[in-house]
C-alpha cells in the first residue's frame, strides 16, 4: 500500500460576499472535499471556472485557512509545520509571464528558493535543475521577456522542484501554451512523476489530465462531485456532471461522441443540497437539501442517485 502523503479532510472554505449596499451572504467555495494522494501520485482536479478547484489549491499551499475541516502532511497538521513545508511542498503557477520576476536573470529566479532555505552548493543544484526541464544552461543568463512561453513555464517548473519536493501543485500550468507547447510540458511533468515527486495537477481542460494522470476528481460548486481512478472516471462516469463535462470534450471520430442534454441557460449555485440540481436532468427534490457520499472500491460520488 502507498504511503499517504497529503490527506485533506472534510475542507469547507466560506467567503462573506456583498448582496446589495448593506447585506453579505455566505458563499462555501469548499464543501466537506476529502481525498489522499500518495508518493509520487499525480491526482487531477478537474471544473470549471468558479468550481472551487484554484481555492482548495490555496489551501494546500497555506495561501489561505480552511473555515473548517483540515489538511495534513505525512500525519502533521500542515499549519503546526514551518519553513520545511514549503521545501516539501511547492507549484507552478497557471501564467510564467507574471510569476517570473522580469528583471531577474533565470539563474537569479531559480536559486531564490535556495536562498530562501539557506541551502549550500546553490549554482550546482540550480543547473541541474534547468537540466532536468530540459533546458542548457545558456538559459541562466537571460530574463523571462528574453524568453517563449514554454521556455518560461519550463523556468517555473525548474523553480518548483530546485528544493526537491514531494508534492507540487500546479494550478493550470498549460492553459496559457500553445497545443504542441503543452504538449512538450506535459511530457516533462510524466518525467518528474517518475523521479517520485506527486502532482495536484488543476485543470478545467479534462483532456490534460487524461494524459497524465493516476485519480481524478470532478469539482462544481465547491463539492467534490467524483473522484476515482482515470480509466474509469473516464469511460464510466457516475455523476451527471461528469456525464456533462465528458459530453462537452471533442471527440477524435463521431461514434465516439456521448448524448447527454443539458440546459445552457445560467444557473447560480445552491448552497444547499447538491450544487448540480438546477442544472441535473436527473434531479431528485431530496437533491435540493441533501447530498449522499458512495464509496466503493476506491471510487467516491456524491450524489442521491447511489
Amino acid at each position: 500500500m502507498m504511503e499517504t502523503l497529503l490527506e485533506v479532510r472534510e475542507v469547507y472554505k466560506l467567503y462573506k460576499v456583498r448582496k446589495g449596499f448593506f447585506q453579505k451572504e455566505d458563499f462555501y467555495a469548499l464543501r466537506g472535499v476529502a481525498f489522499k494522494i500518495s508518493k509520487g501520485e499525480v491526482l487531477g482536479i478537474v471544473g470549471e471556472s468558479g468550481s472551487g478547484k484554484t481555492t482548495l489549491g490555496k489551501l494546500v499551499l497555506r495561501l489561505e485557512k480552511p473555515t473548517r475541516g483540515e489538511i495534513l502532511f505525512q500525519g502533521r497538521e500542515i499549519f503546526s509545520m514551518g519553513k520545511e513545508y514549503t521545501r516539501k511542498v511547492s507549484v507552478v503557477f497557471q501564467d510564467p509571464r507574471s510569476s517570473l520576476n522580469p528583471r531577474m536573470k533565470v539563474e537569479e529566479i531559480v536559486e531564490e528558493p535556495l536562498l530562501v532555505h539557506g541551502e549550500r552548493d546553490r549554482k550546482k543544484r540550480v543547473r541541474e535543475a534547468i537540466e532536468r526541464v530540459q533546458l542548457s544552461e545558456e538559459f541562466l543568463k537571460r530574463k523571462p521577456d528574453d524568453l517563449s512561453g514554454g521556455q518560461r513555464q519550463r523556468v517555473a517548473i525548474a523553480r518548483a522542484i530546485v528544493l526537491k519536493p514531494l508534492l507540487v501543485v500546479a494550478d493550470e500550468p498549460t492553459a496559457s501554451l500553445d497545443v504542441s507547447v503543452q504538449a512538450q510540458i506535459l511530457d516533462l511533468f510524466r518525467t518528474l512523476k517518475e523521479e517520485g515527486i506527486a502532482f495536484i495537477f488543476i485543470t478545467h481542460d479534462i483532456r490534460v489530465v487524461e494524459k497524465l494522470a493516476d485519480r481524478i476528481g470532478v469539482i462544481y460548486g465547491g463539492m467534490l462531485m467524483e473522484m476515482g481512478n482515470k480509466e474509469k472516471v473516464l469511460n464510466s462516469p457516475l455523476h451527471p456532471y461528469t456525464k456533462f463535462l465528458l459530453s462537452n470534450v471533442p471527440v477524435r471520430h463521431p461514434r465516439e461522441r456521448r448524448e447527454y442534454s443539458y440546459e445552457e441557460s445560467e444557473y447560480s449555485i445552491p448552497q444547499r443540497g447538491c450544487p448540480f440540481a438546477p442544472r441535473c436532468p436527473e434531479f431528485m427534490e431530496e437533491c435540493s437539501t441533501k447530498v449522499r457520499r458512495f464509496e466503493l472500491n476506491g471510487r467516491v460520488v456524491n450524489c442521491n442517485l447511489y
